[in-house]
């Protein structure tokens, strides 16, 4: 019997993107015109259920690392589990790792539910909306999340896209703008901030940083098509991971810094009872005919 989670497709003249919310409300994988815009989920992966090998996943209620799973926030100390193996912090939020239930969906569109109670992963209630949709070039993805408890708390959000790298076909370049750099410890916390290098082809970089004052928009061209990424205000952070020896990398929109609980800026939002955190990307694309 079949371990892989159910999945849901969403498909145009354009797009054929399948999710799995059970699997972390993740995308599976996003084809343009045929070809991949984010790095596929391997079969063996999806049926092992290892969301991290999913082409994108939500990060829900916090982004990165918060430092040796500990913070405070108010009057009180908080004591996170560290949810991923052989992994000092807890990291990426509580979304990745949950079943979303599924509110509506049709062939363009699908409307994903999270309700979180307090536990050892997060001490705060929180629903979380997720929206996938599909418009002509387009791949739009939605967040809207709510606090439900009864105090003031922490909230942010962000996605995490892997974006394959083709080496053999040629570059792939990021064009953006951010205004600083947070440098990491030997804990890859960060530490510092200074000035962002001048990145040349992806191909031949190593990172895994965060870049604070992100002007919300970038372009990613790659040997077959131009990727232009949009982020709503609430998105003013990004992450650029590219590891070494891998044919991919990612490129995360994030509402804060890394650690940003333990001082960390720019911080999380903070949400009043019922206060909601919205925020939205957009994944256009654009062929190299058009382009040229």
């Amino acid at each position: 019997m079949s371990n892989a989670p159910e999945l849901f497709a969403l498909e145009n003249d354009a797009w054929q993107v399948r999710i799995a919310p059970s699997l972390g409300g993740a995308i599976v994988d996003a084809r343009w015109h045929g070809r991949d815009v984010l790095r596929p989920t391997p079969a063996a992966e999806l049926e092992a259920r290892n969301v991290r090998k999913t082409a994108c996943y939500p990060l829900v209620p916090f982004s990165n690392r918060i430092a040796f799973g500990s913070f405070r926030f108010g009057d009180s100390r908080y004591a996170l589990v560290k949810n991923l193996a052989g992994m000092a912090h807890a990291i990426h939020g509580v979304g990745f790792q949950r079943a979303w239930s599924v509110h509506a969906s049709d062939a363009n569109s699908i409307d994903m539910l999270l309700s979180h109670k307090p536990d050892e992963h997060w001490p705060f209630a929180f629903e979380a909306q997720q929206r996938i949709a599909i418009e002509g070039d387009a791949l739009t993805l939605g967040m809207r999340i709510t606090n439900t408890d009864a105090r003031a708390t922490p909230c942010g959000a962000g996605w995490h896209p892997f974006f394959p790298l083709d080496t053999a076909a040629g570059e792939t370049r990021l064009h953006t703008a951010w205004n600083s750099m947070l440098v990491g410890d030997a804990n890859d916390l960060p530490c510092a901030s200074t000035q962002p290098p001048q990145f040349g082809a992806l191909d031949e970089t190593i990172v895994d940083n965060c870049f604070t004052g992100w002007s919300g928009n970038a372009r990613i061209d790659t040997p077959h098509h131009r990727i232009v990424i949009e982020a709503s205000d609430a998105l003013r952070c990004a992450v650029l991971f590219r590891p070494a020896g891998q044919p991919f990398f990612a490129f995360e929109p994030v509402s804060h810094a890394n650690n940003a609980l333990n001082g960390n800026e720019p911080p999380m939002h903070v949400l009043a009872p019922r206060e909601t955190l919205e925020a939205r990307m957009t994944v256009a694309m654009e062929s190299l005919r058009r382009q040229a």
